[in-house]
């Protein structure tokens, strides 16, 4: 009888141990995100090929990149303002991570203002994530600085398709440049 009751008992503390472990497997915290390699080149197609395996995309268009990373609106490009002044907003998918205040991102999203004439932007909101695909919040500014800036190449980049897209209305196009170096 002693034998049959440390049996039952033997029986019932593995079931509640299984148990235990089948809870905790279902409870279990997610994986952590895994972020995606760099494209094999800068060359367009490598950047676009990197962005359909990795990037999701959904309602965003690609349409500049750099060193850095690459750079998608929404196929309606954005408004106008005035009627040389545009407002976008501008989803940036890094390469690589970049040390930024609050730590390491990897994506982006920001509100800018574009005075197409004079080629420059304000950034009006910006929030920067952690992982790509606008994943893992790090920091937000409502009202980052509206300050106009004088944009670099790759930026006039940037700015050339959005203000052609938004002034023109036709969808915003890819435009075709590849750096070799960092800005």
């Amino acid at each position: 009888m002693t034998q049959m009751r440390t049996a039952v008992l033997g029986v019932a503390i593995w079931a509640s141990l299984a148990g235990a472990g089948l809870g905790a497997a279902k409870h279990a915290a997610k994986p952590a995100v895994v972020d995606p390699p760099p494209p094999a080149s800068l060359n367009v197609g490598d950047v676009e090929a990197w962005a359909t395996a990795y990037i999701d995309r959904d309602m965003w268009t690609l349409i500049t990149h750099d060193v850095e990373g690459a750079r998608f609106v929404r196929p309606e490009g954005g408004k106008a303002t005035a009627p040389f002044t545009i407002e976008a907003d501008i989803r940036t998918e890094l390469f690589q991570p970049v040390k930024m205040g609050p730590g390491w991102a990897r994506s982006g999203l920001a509100h800018w203002s574009v005075d197409c004439a004079g080629t420059r932007y304000s950034v009006q909101s910006m929030t920067i994530y952690s992982h790509n695909n606008l994943k893992g919040e790090l920091a937000k500014k409502p009202a980052a600085d509206a300050a106009w800036m004088t944009p670099n190449e790759f930026q006039i980049a940037t700015i050339n398709v959005i203000c052609k897209a938004v002034l023109t209305g036709q969808p915003p196009t890819r435009e075709p440049l590849a750096p070799a170096e960092p800005s």
